[in-house]
């Protein structure tokens, strides 16, 4: 009996010095990436809904949202023959953030989806991960912070 004890209680230990490790949450990006439709050479487009609108971009940069009943234009940067390879989206106090991959390079654009309109654009490394958001502010994995204020 003493011995079944004594085991039960290692066993309870072991348990519990190792809990910690799996309560710890990996952190996880806000951004939700959009899926491609069409495959190349044709024109490939990235459709997604948020809670004021839907959206349509093709990968030339072109974009337009839905205002009622008739759409509104807007261009992202992609470069000279460049295209967009990868597109995420988050909503944050009614702005839309787009951030993307075109050519060789990495955008984060700040959208006012109540003016329909791009309020500034940033560039960022090509190879990014989505960032974290931590008081206001995305973090990038290369230490990049670009401030929400």
């Amino acid at each position: 009996m003493k011995n079944l004890v004594v085991v039960c209680l290692g066993v309870l230990v072991t348990v519990s010095a190792a809990v910690p490790a799996y309560s710890q949450r990996e952190e996880v990006s806000p951004f939700s990436q959009v899926k491609r439709i069409g495959e190349p050479p044709a024109q490939m487009f990235y459709l997604f809904s948020t809670s004021v609108s839907n959206y349509t971009i093709r990968n030339d940069g072109l974009g337009d949202v839905l205002v009622r009943v008739r759409k509104k234009n807007f261009q992202l940067k992609a470069g000279a023959n460049s295209h967009i390879e990868r597109l995420y989206f988050f909503e944050y106090e009614g702005e839309l953030l787009l951030l993307y991959e075109a050519g060789a390079s990495g955008y984060l654009v700040r959208f006012d989806q109540k003016t329909k309109t791009i309020k500034s654009t940033t560039a960022i490394k090509e190879d990014f991960e989505p960032p974290l958001l931590k008081a206001r502010t995305l973090t990038f994995t290369d230490g990049t912070v670009v401030s929400l204020n």
